[in-house]
């Protein structure tokens, strides 16, 4: 049983390091406003995750698991669903920050909005974990 645990840790280092590399080039491509530095990045991860996935076959799913991530997509999606509404309100009404956008501006708000909803979704995630 120990090399079960060992290879569900090394699963999970596995799959936080393909998250936090698509992340970083993702940001990186918004930021300097190069789609190939994305789309790069998010390849890697996802060989790292195949690769990792084949290598280490420990990942199974019971009601538990199930019920954590429907929980955690669940509040993501809500608080995701009112910071948006809050912050549009509050652009719309308080004091118009934003103003309009070019199409380049908004396709990188939405490449960012996205990638701050995996991590909301992986922070309410790591908290139904260990709530529950």
């Amino acid at each position: 049983m120990p090399g079960n645990t060992n290879n569900k840790r090394m699963f999970t280092i596995w799959r936080v390091t393909a998250h936090i590399i698509a992340f970083t080039s993702v940001t990186a491509g918004v930021l300097t406003s190069n789609v190939i530095i994305g789309a790069i990045g998010i390849g890697i991860g996802a060989i790292i995750l195949i690769s990792a996935r084949q290598r280490y076959r420990v990942v199974t799913y019971d009601e538990r698991t199930l019920e954590i991530g429907r929980r955690a997509a669940n509040v993501a999606f809500r608080v995701f669903a009112i910071g948006l509404l809050v912050v549009y309100m509050l652009n719309r009404y308080i004091h118009p920050v934003i103003g309009t956008m070019s199409g380049e501006a908004v396709g990188d708000w939405l490449a960012i909005l996205v990638s701050l909803m995996l991590w909301c979704y992986i922070g309410f995630y790591f908290y139904y974990r260990r709530k529950m």
